[in-house]
């Protein structure tokens, strides 16, 4: 089968768009769409000029999570749950900024693909919710992502009750930074998009691995050596002599 599971469109430079194109299955987290979004977030990782990645689902749901009638054929429930871990570990990895333009709901591995991007845009009447324990299951990977950004009560919150949460107690909870009417949730996330390319692009790739280090990592020697790197590269003497100039620098040049 070679249906297309997975878009991906560039609309501006250094700016992709990856959608989840199984909208009549509420964009289940099939093995062929997961290896389609692998290959789509490898590709990009290689792309010189892409700098920061849009992930979307088709219709009215981003994502339902993991196709249970897949992931229950014990055939294939270990080929899917690699594809699954590969696709949070990818998102979180990616030299590329990654925004979660969220509509409608997000459950499950679904959500767990939201907790991985760096930021999320949400409608105000979208709905997240691991319910995993509820089918007799454990929200074992996506812990690893949810861990980094929320409080041990917060995880306890969601994994334990099963329940879905609104928009605006996942962005107290620290999953969502920003909510939108329904209808501007790409809008929005394109302009989140467009302040992130407004930084440096080896200066937002190292902060994005700064921000995703372990915190025994944190010492201050090696975030002064980190400092040091950075003041001296090309880019950051471009910066201050835009700065100096009262220009943009060039990695903001038109093309």
């Amino acid at each position: 089968m070679n249906d297309k599971l997975v878009g991906l469109e560039f609309p501006e430079p250094g700016l992709a768009i990856l959608s989840l194109q199984r909208a009549e299955k509420r964009n289940a987290l099939n093995i062929a769409l997961l290896e389609q979004l692998i290959g789509a977030m490898e590709q990009l990782a290689q792309h010189a000029d892409s700098r920061v990645i849009i992930l979307r689902g088709e219709g009215s749901v981003f994502c339902a999570g993991l196709d249970l009638i897949e992931a229950n054929n014990p055939d294939v429930a270990e080929r899917s749950a690699d594809g699954v871990r590969r696709v949070l570990s990818l998102l979180r990895e990616s030299p590329l900024i990654v925004i979660g333009a969220a509509v409608g709901a997000a459950y499950a591995g679904g959500a767990g693909l939201l907790a991985a991007c760096d930021l999320v845009v949400a409608a105000d009447d979208f709905h997240l919710g691991f319910p995993e324990v509820r089918r007799g299951l454990v929200a074992a990977m996506v812990s690893n992502v949810l861990v980094r950004k929320i409080s041990v009560g917060a995880l306890s919150e969601l994994l334990l009750l099963g329940e879905p949460i609104t928009a605006e107690r996942a962005r107290q909870m620290g999953l969502i930074q920003w909510i939108v009417p329904s209808g501007q949730v790409l809008e929005s996330s394109l302009n989140v998009a467009r302040k992130i390319l407004a930084g440096g692009p080896q200066a937002v790739r190292e902060t994005k691995q700064l921000i995703n280090r372990e915190p025994a990592t944190f010492d201050l020697e090696s975030l002064q050596a980190l400092h040091e790197r950075i003041r001296h590269s090309a880019e950051a003497r471009e910066g201050f002599a835009a700065f100096l100039d009262r220009r943009e620098p060039n990695w903001c040049q038109k093309s």
